[in-house]
């Protein structure tokens, strides 16, 4: 059976063939072992160890040139998104973190994600929310939060705004200026956690300054 997994016309004609892999799916390996002819011992491991192995992809944040007070990067995420007009995107994650502090009114730019006119915002990694970009656009309130926050005396008061911005009106339409946009009240400081995902149509090749 190990032998007939490198036959892949008679898995595609069987229609073998899966896009989403199950926990107890088996995975051939070779262990090594000096016993066996080439120094190799047919085995196999379980999906879901694999992927528990594997672990979650680290990343490396990159200080931004604009605003140092944010750190940031942008990495590809695995499968795609197909809208209902049978349009598939490939996936972007942009993750990071800013520290506020000083002021009551925050504008600080994560990043500019270059290459494209047609880049939008995915919620879940599974709904395209729009297939238009405005200024400072906040789509079906996805990148729009509440938070409480702190002021210099540990005093706690809601923010007035806090969204993440896409502006492709700076430099070039194909140039989207993602902004954290965060004010309240009262001088306040906090720290910011930086966690959503953008979706480009496949093919399309995009890279991310900051």
């Amino acid at each position: 059976m190990l032998n007939n997994l490198t036959n892949f016309f008679n898995l595609i004609v069987g229609k073998k063939i899966k896009t989403i892999p199950a926990d107890s799916d088996l995975i051939p390996l070779g262990t090594r072992d000096s016993r066996y002819d080439g120094s190799y011992q047919p085995t196999a491991i379980q999906f879901k160890d694999l992927a528990s192995a594997i672990g979650e992809p680290s990343i490396v944040l990159t200080e931004g040139v604009v605003d140092p007070q944010v750190q940031a990067t942008m990495t590809p995420v695995s499968g795609t998104i197909t809208d209902a007009a049978g349009v598939v995107y490939s996936r972007y994650r942009v993750q990071g973190y800013a520290q506020l502090a000083g002021a009551s009114s925050y504008a600080y730019l994560i990043g500019v994600v270059v290459g494209s006119d047609n880049i939008w915002r995915a919620r879940e990694d599974s709904v395209v929310l729009a297939t238009d970009t405005n200024i400072y656009d906040t789509v079906a309130s996805a990148m729009s939060r509440s938070a409480l926050v702190a002021d210099t005396s540990g005093n706690l008061a809601s923010v007035l705004t806090a969204f993440i911005a896409d502006d492709n009106t700076i430099s070039a339409t194909d140039e989207h200026w993602f902004t954290l946009v965060m004010t309240a009240g009262i001088t306040f400081e906090t720290f910011v956690s930086i966690d959503f995902t953008i979706v480009v149509p496949q093919g399309t090749v995009i890279e991310f300054f900051n």
